[in-house]
């Protein structure tokens, strides 16, 4: 962090405990014909934050030859930090899993303001119509089990730092559980722990 610049300079009213790495990730709907995720992930990065290709980064890619990658992640930079869109498409699914990986909270707070990561978030997860979505300690969310809401927002929650769901998944969550932030565009409300 920069001398003279905190968490608070960049509007966090929040503390995020990742130690490992700071990781958003959604579970998108695959849909035949749509481009690759992380294609659309770059094309909402871009617009919204600039990022950039990171040229010291490795690109990473486990595939079948033909399609999307089932693993596809590409390094990038955002405001000089050294990020991961990550995108899993599984061969026989509909459902994919996109995560945006970033350095632990303390790196992260310094130079993102906290208003531009839950716009970030916002936009991927309305581009992908994301059915639901964690904030985690370096972790994906993997392949929630979308037929049953209740126990994969309690499973969700218990795991992770915060879930991004939908407003009818609210009633599901344990008592007490505050959202902290509405997402307008994709209509995820995020509930930190």
């Amino acid at each position: 962090m920069e001398s003279g610049s905190s968490p608070n300079s960049f509007g966090w009213r929040c503390c995020l405990p990742t130690s490992d790495a700071t990781t958003i990730s959604l579970s998108c709907p695959l849909e035949p014909g749509r481009p690759w995720l992380v294609g659309r992930a770059l094309d909402v990065l871009r617009q919204v934050v600039g990022v950039q290709s990171d040229p010291a980064g490795e690109r990473y890619a486990v595939g079948r030859r033909h399609g999307a990658p089932l693993i596809l992640g590409e390094p990038l930079l955002w405001n000089d930090l050294t990020v991961v869109a990550e995108a899993h498409e599984p061969a026989s699914g509909a459902i994919g899993e996109f995560t945006l990986r970033l350095p632990p909270w303390s790196e992260l707070a310094g130079a993102i303001p906290e208003t531009e990561l839950w716009e970030v978030t916002d936009r991927l997860a309305a581009e992908f119509a994301a059915s639901c979505g964690i904030l985690s300690d370096g972790q994906a969310i993997g392949y929630p089990d979308l037929d049953q809401p209740r126990l994969t927002a309690q499973r969700l929650q218990r795991r992770h730092l915060g879930v991004l769901v939908p407003v009818t998944w609210l009633e599901f969550l344990r008592p007490g559980s505050t959202a902290y932030q509405v997402l307008p565009r994709s209509g995820l409300t995020l509930v930190l722990e």
